[in-house]
């Protein structure tokens, strides 16, 4: 697996894909959580603020998007990514619509590539309002851009409010995802994400399936990071000998129905 520089790589071989990874750009509870810590002034866990349910993009985090959305257009990389997949939690798809598909105008390019929202790369799940999402339903209304059909239950059925999901889970959850992502045709996918997931998904490449990484690819991605990685066949290969030797399963029939 190799890092990929600021350029995008254009790669021919039904051997490679590129994936380029990014966290998504700033929301109102990681403003929350920076403003008032852990505990907020009435000494409750400010993650289980009701307020943050499903948290959207702060105003920051609006202009992030628009800044790298200029960004992506300039590099010409919007012209080569083939697929968007997304959490389907708002502060992704917010960002996932406003980088990849955006306003057209002129001298933009003319690439819009379908973006597919999966339940597979959300975030760490459980506990937090903000990382339970919105039906699918009202959802469908506010991001007519996004295919919702890989996603099987409107409501959210995999958020629970007694446990938070553990990162072993997390791990083997980026796995899966991956090999998902490896049997698809395409070859250049971008993926808007969360810093958990993602951070977890890469460490469990390096420390479990043992891929070497650069040090740089296995920290916390910043809000609105963009990461490229080149995958290869060896490597998926590495990932399926580890999932039928761990015997790597889904924890939920919506999970289970993507692989």
């Amino acid at each position: 697996m190799d890092l990929v520089g600021g350029q995008p790589l254009r790669l021919s071989s039904p051997t490679f894909k590129t994936l380029y990874l990014v966290r998504h750009a700033q929301g109102i509870h990681n403003v929350a959580l920076e403003e008032k810590g852990e505990i907020d002034e009435t000494g409750d866990d400010t993650h289980f603020s009701p307020r943050l349910f499903d948290a959207p993009l702060s105003p920051k985090g609006i202009k992030q998007v628009s800044e790298h959305r200029t960004q992506i257009l300039e590099s010409g990389l919007l012209n080569t990514i083939e697929l968007v997949i997304t959490s389907p939690l708002r502060r992704a798809m917010e960002t996932a619509v406003g980088i990849f598909r955006g306003q057209k105008a002129i001298n933009q390019s003319d690439n819009f590539p379908p973006i597919v929202a999966l339940e597979l790369c959300r975030e760490r799940m459980g506990l937090y309002p903000c990382d339970r999402r919105e039906s699918i339903s009202a959802r469908r209304i506010c991001f007519p851009e996004i295919d919702f059909t890989m996603v099987e239950s409107d409501e959210d059925a995999l958020w629970r409010e007694e446990e938070r999901e553990n990162l072993e889970e997390v791990s083997a959850r980026g796995l899966r995802f991956l090999k998902w992502l490896w049997e698809r045709p395409e070859k250049e996918i971008a993926v808007v994400s969360h810093g958990i997931f993602l951070q977890q998904t890469l460490c469990a490449l390096h420390e479990k399936v043992s891929i070497p990484l650069q040090d740089s690819l296995l920290t916390r991605f910043a809000n609105c990071e963009l990461r490229s990685v080149r995958i290869d066949k060896s490597d998926m290969e590495a990932v399926t000998t580890y999932n039928c030797r761990k015997n790597v399963t889904p924890t939920s029939s919506s999970l289970h129905m993507l692989e």
